[in-house]
């Protein structure tokens, strides 16, 4: 049983924390240390195959390969590579010595790939990536890989003023059934490089993407490009104005500025290549806007946001890739009121995994993290089998409950109170999911369980606010199991003192399991808006929550 995951963490919110952060993982002498998102070391990364050369009876047909590199300051370097069979697709070990890399192998083709750093090996200042698909082995071979032949990779965006944050150069290939990937990742002062390859017809695929940024931090760019069948003669990229999307995002904050700039990570899909999943970086504050312009041609987009304040770290993460039309606008927010809880529930190996997320946000698609740290929060969860009490857990934002496997009917009760520097929303929960659930196979602590989740959301400002003395509509959705029943009824009260009066709020219906509220904010108030919502389903889920301080009110 494995005790030691704390929360149960959608894929989507795993990729976007980890993957930008990753330590490099090349030859493990020359392994830089893990980087920081907005300021850290350049990060490479060498594809290598699973499978092992056959033992060889005998090597008088075998040929020697020698492996020079040369870096950008003209200095004799050892070169990160593999060597690749492309028949068998077992690599074949080489070894280094001095300046040199040295290997012997049978005749044949071979996919060879390459990395030539310039300066300090755990922060070089020049990566220069090497591609040759088809090496034909027909007698010894003596390569030489310098970088100063190299051309530095760039790209051109519309504006001239815009300058490179972050970028990444990846070769990609496919052999014996095998992905191997090759990436090198910059940042200002630390150039990329390629040289052009001969091109093949067997899946391998060059990809770049870079972040610029305008001097005032208020337009970026993601531009992302690729190539197939080889490296490319020419490594500037352009992006026109013509093949780019524009996403007016807005860094909301929950009522209290962030101390300085956080990260705002894009992933990129390239749809069909695959490839190292990889994260493009623009500084931001909250709260602010931006103008971001994306590439939207055969690519896809997964964002998160950071922000940093009293010593914590807010993430927010897009659940789901999206694909962007060329010279289309869309708009997006992170940290958008109201605020409120939501849970992912896992039952297996005899446990149901109930983990809340405290301060989720009205934005369906969306998964926040700020309220999922214990410092300031205290309560419990509680889970009842059938109406009798299976436990109670004082960690507030984690229960673990021994059940049978058999199917029955489950509560799941949350009451937590929370005083923290980085939140002036989500004070107190009261809530209770009430969901069937037998033991299922796989993986307990992922969400198995698609619970009835209210998200409230409206035209709030950046600091999750409202105007009082106004009708304000509020979009009202409740999420639900796919396939699973219909809400058969809802009701949403209002209260302006928190908690100690409470007004109804008239739902008409505007889609499917979507309303919309229309709640009349008076002139005198504490600052905030409580929410108590009520809502079930055909199937017997339900969801009752009480939220203190689901979203301010402007004075």
């Amino acid at each position: 049983m494995r005790r030691w995951r704390t929360a149960l963490i959608s894929v989507a919110a795993i990729a976007a924390l980890l993957v930008p952060v990753q330590t490099a993982a090349a030859d493990e002498a020359k392994k830089p240390q893990a980087r920081d998102l907005l300021s850290g070391k350049p990060y490479f990364k060498l594809g290598h195959s699973k499978i092992k050369p056959p033992a060889r009876v005998s090597a008088a047909a075998d040929h020697a390969i020698t492996l020079r590199g040369i870096n950008l300051d003209g200095q004799a370097v050892a070169p990160l590579a593999s060597l690749i069979d492309l028949a068998s697709g077992a690599e074949y070990p080489l070894t280094e010595s001095g300046a040199t890399l040295t290997g012997v192998v049978p005749a044949g083709d071979y996919s060879l790939t390459g990395i030539v750093l310039t300066g300090d090996p755990f922060a070089p200042t020049d990566l220069a990536l090497y591609g040759n698909p088809t090496l034909t082995v027909s007698g010894d071979v003596d390569l030489t890989m310098d970088a100063r032949t190299a051309t530095e990779i760039t790209s051109v965006s519309p504006s001239a003023t815009a300058t490179e944050f972050h970028s990444h150069a990846q070769i990609i290939q496919t052999i014996a059934g095998q992905e191997i990937s090759a990436t090198v990742s910059g940042r200002p002062g630390t150039t990329l490089r390629s040289w052009p390859s001969a091109s093949t017809t067997r899946p391998y695929h060059f990809t770049y993407a870079e972040a610029k940024t305008e001097p005032t931090n208020t337009r970026a760019y993601k531009l992302a490009f690729s190539t197939t069948g080889r490296i490319p003669a020419n490594l500037t990229f352009t992006a026109t104005a013509g093949n780019l999307a524009l996403v007016n995002t807005t860094f909301a904050s929950q009522g209290i500025p962030s101390e300085g700039v956080g990260p705002h990570v894009s992933l990129i899909d390239f749809s069909g290549i695959g490839g190292e999943t990889l994260g493009l970086t623009i500084p931001a504050s909250a709260p602010s806007s931006q103008q971001v312009y994306y590439s939207a041609n055969n690519v896809k987009w997964k964002g998160s946001y950071f922000y940093n304040l009293d010593t914590v770290q807010v993430p927010e993460n897009q659940l789901a890739w999206r694909a962007y039309t060329a010279g289309g606008t869309h708009s997006e927010t992170f940290n958008k009121a109201a605020f409120g809880p939501t849970v992912n529930v896992g039952h297996g190996e005899g446990t149901i995994f109930v983990r809340p997320l405290v301060t989720n946000t009205g934005q369906q698609g969306h998964e926040n993290l700020s309220g999922n740290t214990t410092r300031g929060t205290t309560g419990t969860v509680t889970l009842y089998r059938n109406g009798a009490l299976v436990g109670v857990s004082t960690n507030p934002l984690a229960g673990d409950f021994a059940v049978p496997p058999e199917s029955a009917t489950y509560q799941a009760v949350m009451s937590t109170q929370r005083t923290t520097g980085w939140s002036k929303y989500v004070t107190k929960i009261d809530a209770r999911w009430t969901f069937t659930s037998a033991e299922r196979p796989g993986d307990p602590f992922e969400n198995q369980h698609s619970l009835l989740q209210p998200r409230i959301t409206g035209a709030f400002d950046s600091s999750g606010r409202a105007a009082p003395g106004t009708t304000f509509p509020l979009t009202v959705a409740v999420e639900r199991a796919t396939g699973g029943s219909a809400v058969s009824s809802i009701s949403l009260q209002a209260s302006f003192n928190d908690g100690a009066t409470w007004v109804n709020v008239p739902l008409t219906v505007s889609g499917t399991d979507r309303w919309t509220g229309n709640v009349t904010h008076p002139w005198s108030h504490n600052g905030f808006v409580a929410l108590r919502f009520n809502a079930s389903d055909g199937s017997g889920n339900s969801v009752q929550q009480t939220v203190t301080r689901a979203y301010g009110l402007r004075f």
